[in-house]
């Protein structure tokens, strides 16, 4: 379906909601004649207890009830035997947030409150690390002054994918690919460095340059809670990497309430982003039962290349994907199974900093998820299986030469899994033990080019052969209160990963001496990986918090560092998702990665700790076995600026600092609630048996934001600053990058019935290099370049709408 359509649809629906928004103030204005007593019928109250894992009650606890109309939330503290209560509560659906400094904030994204009587709303906090550990909530309107980080309207109409929600998660760090798969980076560690989660399903990129990561299948939209774990990451949140854990999960489904015998839920919504002409639509439906509920969520998004603050078009920019899910949930007695079928359709997206573009990448998935209690413990089990197409060749800004370049390259991915966790208050203890599997099979080839035999053709290039790689691990962790003021975490698990690969050979016997010699080799291998962490935690009365915490973590090699297999110049450079242009080589030779991370952190606050609070963590990893290059071919000075590398275990260090801030200004019904926020980082990494910078190591940043919040309304200011990039590899000629500043605007209504907001980026049309974006590919010839390549240009202004209309 074409843009314009999908559009004159989405704008069809946007008007028939605003039709039902007009009879509903038509029925709320005659609502508003009713008489006191029948208005006072209409509330009801929200009363709870909120306690720690051990059982005892926790005071100060900020409780925040949230509802549709912003100007009706309300905010209490736990008093000291650690209740809270709202009266007055109107009728109907709200989202009840606990925060304390120490714990994991607690969302209850569906409370009840039904008129004439109290709903009860007891809550167990869990213990969190400080330093590792931070919910980002984005299923409500979350309060200006908030201790945790929220992601608000304005957040998601400048957010092109969902990894982009993460920008101000202290330790993230941004890696440009193409506008609709961005990777996150955590600590200087991203791609299969870092665990990314969708909805719980454990994806692998079936891609040699990662143009389909995790998360390119959740759209921003559909994103409505995220967790990240940086550094010191508990064995409880996942295996297999270094750098830590993001998961990024939809809503929980929705049930009808006692009363009620079906409960519907929609909304639609629509967004344009005037850079690039990006444009769609997103909606989702849901109808609850008592016992069983059904939902559907879906995006559409369409993008043109964007231009630099130079007026300049940056080619390969342009994107189209769409996200359709499906979800079926029943619930009995507390127990909660969940099935979710999704369809993810991306038809292009162009890649600026790699010598090829996705023409197609068509994914279908399956998730079933089970919560059940089983005395005082809980049961999570669940299922998945995700099977992708993905296919790439040269998009129409990179056919430059008389004829355009074809090189169809098709791969062909599947991911299934299941995990098993239970957990079990024990006195002050909490045990839990868990059992995971994720199998992924890759198929790697390239159809032969018509006319371009010996080079691309005759035969199909099987470069990975019915790939394999198995990874089987098991963990027990204890989380432990001994008194009010220390707490534990500690844990340790077994990753057991099994790969290997059948054999190959290339387009014609051009290729058969690297083809006999990968043959040849042992690729059956088995790593038995293990993983320990242990996290300690002191709160100092009620205004500062130390955590002191140690991890070691493992990561074996994926499928492309071992099985990619030809070491000539242009088909070793068709693997690469560093977006530097150099060819890579595999190596069946490599061991695993293990890194040992030492990290302290300082929390200070008000005694309150909902004024102002400050966090600053240290940290140091030393990676053995970090898996980097050596130098096949060097770059020739005056020719080509190109090297051929080939994967190889060394040894890095890398260390940093994260710290954020909030401070609330002001708070006063007529000039709303004023708040400023602060987040930045400061990262350093080394290849300690060469003493040569590693790659693609963030400079220091910073980004503030001065916020004020009236009734349904907010709007404020936001900077970001980073540094001159000066540290950059040798060995894959990273491009050095300048500082820069730039500054934008936003602004919010959030009504009962319609949600708008507005985002101007870079206001001042400022012209910057991406420091993590790679060199521009485009910029000469597809690639052939004499000479080094820039940097990738970022985005100029841009400005921003997003409309939703829930209903």
């Amino acid at each position: 379906m074409k843009l314009g359509s999908r559009l004159r649809g989405a704008i069809v629906l946007c008007i028939a909601a605003q039709t039902l928004f007009a009879g509903a103030q038509g029925r709320a204005a005659a609502a508003a004649q009713a008489p006191a007593a029948q208005t006072a019928l209409a509330t009801g109250s929200v009363t709870g207890v909120v306690r720690d894992p051990a059982g005892a009650v926790v005071v100060g606890a900020r409780v925040t009830l949230a509802g549709a109309n912003p100007a009706n939330q309300q905010s209490a503290q736990s008093d000291p035997t650690g209740h809270f209560a709202f009266s007055g509560v109107p009728a109907g659906r709200w989202v009840l947030t606990i925060t304390s400094p120490g714990f994991n904030a607690e969302v209850l994204p569906d409370l009840v409150v039904t008129p004439g009587q109290p709903a009860h709303a007891d809550a167990s906090l869990a213990l969190a690390p400080v330093n590792t550990e931070i919910e980002v909530s984005v299923t409500g309107p979350a309060a200006l002054d908030a201790q945790q980080p929220f992601v608000t309207l304005a957040d998601r109409a400048a957010a092109r994918n969902a990894t982009e929600l993460l920008e101000d998660v202290p330790g993230v760090s941004l890696r440009g690919n193409g506008v609709l798969a961005s990777i996150p980076e955590l600590h200087g560690m991203g791609d299969e460095r870092t665990r990314v989660s969708a909805d719980g399903m454990a994806v692998s990129s079936s891609c040699p340059n990662h143009m389909n990561p995790p998360l390119t299948y959740i759209a921003p939209a559909a994103a409505a809670h995220i967790t990240v774990m940086a550094g010191i990451t508990p064995v409880s949140s996942g295996g297999d990497s270094l750098g830590g854990t993001i998961a990024v999960d939809a809503a929980a489904p929705a049930f009808a309430a006692t009363g009620e015998r079906w409960h519907p839920e929609a909304s639609i919504g629509t967004f344009y982003r005037s850079n690039g002409h990006n444009a769609g639509g997103f909606a989702d439906a849901a109808l609850g039962g008592r016992k069983v509920s059904f939902a559907y969520s879906g995006s559409f998004t369409n993008a043109r290349d964007y231009a630099d603050g130079d007026g300049q078009t940056v080619t390969s920019t342009y994107a189209q994907s769409e996200n359709h899910t499906l979800t079926l949930a029943g619930k009995a007695g507390g127990n909660l199974l969940e099935l979710t079928a999704g369809l993810h359709h991306t038809p292009y997206q162009g890649f600026v900093n790699e010598r090829m573009d996705m023409v197609r990448n068509f994914a279908l998935s399956l998730n079933l998820d089970e919560r059940r209690s089983i005395g005082t413990g809980m049961l999570d089990a669940r299922v998945f299986w995700q099977s992708t197409s993905h296919t790439m060749n040269a998009g129409h800004d990179k056919a430059i030469f008389p004829m355009a370049m074809t090189m169809p390259m098709n791969d062909h991915g599947t991911d299934t899994g299941y995990a098993v966790t239970f957990a079990m208050p024990l006195g002050r203890q909490t045990l839990r033990i868990g059992n995971e599997l994720h199998r992924f099979v890759l198929n790697d080839a390239w159809p032969p080019v018509m006319g371009m035999a010996p080079t691309m053709g005759p035969e199909t290039f099987v470069d990975i052969n019915d790939g394999r790689r198995t990874r089987v691990g098991t963990w027990v962790e204890a989380e432990s209160r001994w008194n009010s003021q220390w707490s534990t975490v500690v844990g340790v698990r077994d990753d057991t990963v099994g790969s290997n690969a059948g054999a190959v050979h290339g387009y014609s016997d051009l290729y058969a001496m690297d083809a006999q010699a990968f043959n040849a080799a042992p690729r059956a291998h088995t790593d038995v990986d293990w993983d320990a962490t242990a996290l300690a935690r002191c709160a100092r009365g009620r205004a500062a918090i130390f955590e002191l915490g140690f991890a070691r973590k493992t990561r074996a090699p994926n499928l492309y560092e071992r099985y990619w297999w030809t070491t000539d110049a242009m088909t070793s450079s068709m693997l690469g998702w560093f977006g530097d242009g150099n060819g890579y080589v595999g190596n069946v030779a490599l061991r695993p990665e293990a890194g040992e991370t030492f990290s302290g952190t300082l929390t200070l606050h008000d005694r309150a700790g909902d004024a102002w609070d400050v966090v600053a963590t240290p940290w140091v990893t030393r990676v053995s076995r970090y898996i980097d290059v050596d130098t096949l071919t060097p770059a020739m000075a005056g020719m080509n600026d190109f090297a051929i590398l080939r994967f190889a275990n060394h040894t890095a260090r890398i260390a940093g600092t994260d710290f954020s801030g909030h401070v609330r200004l002001w708070s006063a019904s007529r000039w709303g609630n004023g708040s400023g926020s602060a987040v930045g980082g400061w990262l350093d990494g080394e290849r300690t048996d060469s003493n040569t910078p590693l790659y693609q190591m963030m400079p220091v940043y910073a980004r503030v934001h001065l916020d004020d919040g009236v009734r349904a309304w907010s709007a404020g200011v936001d900077a970001e600053a980073v540094d001159r990039k000066r540290d950059v590899d040798p060995n894959r000629m990273e491009p050095r990058t300048p500082g820069y500043a730039i500054f934008g605007l936003h602004a919010a209504w959030q009504g009962e019935h319609v949600q708008l907001s507005f985002v101007a980026e870079n206001l001042f049309h400022r012209e910057y290099a991406l420091p993590l974006g790679g060199v521009n590919m485009d910029s000469s010839m597809n690639g052939m370049a004499m000479g080094a390549l820039p940097a990738v240009a970022g985005p100029g202004r841009s400005l921003d709408v997003n409309l939703k209309v829930p209903f």
